[in-house]
């Protein structure tokens, strides 16, 4: 209900319009059942692994948010009790990002081919809308598979099942944040060990400098910092190194955050176009040299 109505789920409730409550459900089921799909298989990834290896963990909780553009904070799983070694907490971590990764691309390429480009009207207000930012993954295969076309002419007619993808993706690549109890923590955490602790906080020190591209990532480094934490806890086995298939997987997964990571994911229209806080900050430091 959550996914599927979103921002209109209390509205329709206190109207009773049932009318638009099927128009929705017959126009977005698409994404509702792909993103939850999506999160599902994510959190299998990490449920199956576990009890595998006899680690006590929890089924998933879907926590709804029906006040957004997105109907849902995500989904977790509660690992009940530490994990003992590296191997098992990479297996256990990466499950996740791997299945959903896998299935958003696939929701994406599907969703994108069954979308269509439309012209933006010249002079058109784009105050009132809502925009969703591109990775450079979705850039790439959007330009590909529709395009090429000019991003400032043309947008996007988007399908519910590749809303459901580029949400998808969006999940997995905050997932795999490199730092404390996310996905990405556990992954780095076990390709570099203990001596990762030298420069882990430099590198959250620079992913701090994405806010001054947009305001979302200012939220999430107080999150990391206070409550996932920008360090991963203590593992007994930390000095074994991966080796095999699975390092590779581990640094393939951390190169595939790049490419699916989204600067700038979701905007008002006029703020398209506004300038970042990071270009008026280089503005004022090129003017100021120019003065000297």
């Amino acid at each position: 209900m959550s996914v599927t109505y979103r921002e209109f789920l209390f509205v329709g409730l206190f109207t009773f319009d049932w009318e638009t409550y099927l128009t929705i459900l017959s126009s977005e089921w698409p994404y509702s059942v792909g993103l939850i799909v999506i999160l599902f298989f994510h959190e299998m990834g990490h449920y199956l692994p576990a009890r595998y290896y006899g680690v006590k963990a929890t089924l998933p909780y879907f926590i709804p948010f029906p006040f957004g553009p997105i109907g849902t904070m995500g989904a977790v799983i509660q690992i009940k009790e530490r994990i003992p070694d590296k191997l098992k907490l990479f297996d256990i971590g990466i499950g996740g990002p791997i299945a959903s990764f896998l299935l958003s691309i696939i929701a994406w390429v599907i969703g994108i081919s069954l979308s269509d480009l439309m012209a933006i009207p010249e002079g058109m207000d784009k105050s009132k809308f809502l925009f969703f930012g591109d990775s450079l993954f979705t850039y790439w295969s959007g330009q590909w598979i529709l395009g090429p076309y000019d991003t400032n002419l043309f947008d996007i007619n988007i399908h519910p099942l590749a809303k459901a993808g580029w949400v998808g993706l969006l999940i997995t690549a905050i997932n795999l944040l490199p730092f404390g109890q996310l996905d990405g923590g556990h992954v780095i955490y076990a390709l570099f060990g203990e001596r990762y602790r030298n420069w882990i906080h430099w590198l959250f020190l620079g992913f701090i400098f994405f806010a001054l591209l947009n305001f979302t990532w200012l939220l999430w480094s107080f999150l990391i910092f206070y409550l996932l934490k920008v360090e991963h806890r203590f593992v007994p086995d930390s000095q074994n190194e991966l080796i095999g298939f699975r390092k590779f997987l581990g640094y393939f997964m951390l190169i595939a955050l790049a490419f699916i990571f989204v600067p700038r994911p979701i905007m008002m229209g006029n703020e398209i176009d506004s300038p970042t806080l990071l270009h008026d900050i280089l503005t004022i430091l090129k003017n100021a040299i120019g003065g000297i």
